[in-house]
């Protein structure tokens, strides 16, 4: 996996940076030293881009996809949310 340069991170982390601005330099230690937080990250970004698309295809039909999408950015906001916070209790 490219972790990309210093100024333009990789999709995965970028996405994880914009959800949680506060943590940003945090989230750049933990996105590097935690496979399982990379991990949530990058279902993050495909969860976001799946509610993206659905959400453009809505516009024309309503699409039951966009309120299931929208259930699971919110529960991996909550585990990432979760993760942070527990790596911060052990820095």
């Amino acid at each position: 996996m490219a972790m990309g340069s210093a100024t333009a991170p990789c999709p995965d982390l970028a996405s994880a940076l914009a959800a949680f601005p506060e943590h940003v330099a945090f989230i750049r230690r933990l996105f590097l030293a935690d496979r399982a937080f990379r991990s949530a990250c990058e279902d993050y970004r495909l969860a976001c881009e799946g509610l993206a698309t659905f959400g453009r295809l809505a516009c024309e039909t309503p699409r039951p996809e966009v309120a299931d999408y929208q259930r699971l950015v919110r529960e991996l906001e909550a585990e990432m949310r979760s993760m942070i916070h527990a790596a911060r209790g052990r820095a």
